[in-house]
């Protein structure tokens, strides 16, 4: 269960970095302008430029904690 908490919130810090890496200028001021209207108060600076790294943190550790094999002798 932990590998899969571990790949998914990978996943998630993949999918909010993601957009930031691969659009355009012009394209990620729409995109950032969407997601503060739609996010109450300043939840987009919370998730958008803190969440990544803390996503990808909580990943590491679990993989680091749970991901070791428990099937070998």
């Amino acid at each position: 269960m932990g590998r899969i908490l571990a790949f998914l919130l990978g996943g998630l810090a993949l999918a909010l970095y993601g957009p930031n890496v691969f659009m355009t200028e012009g394209q990620w001021e729409t995109y950032e302008k969407w997601w503060r209207e739609t996010l109450p108060g300043g939840w987009f600076d919370t998730i958008f430029k803190k969440g990544p790294g803390i996503f990808a943190g909580l990943a590491l550790l679990l993989l680091a904690v749970r991901g070791r094999d428990t099937d070998s002798n």
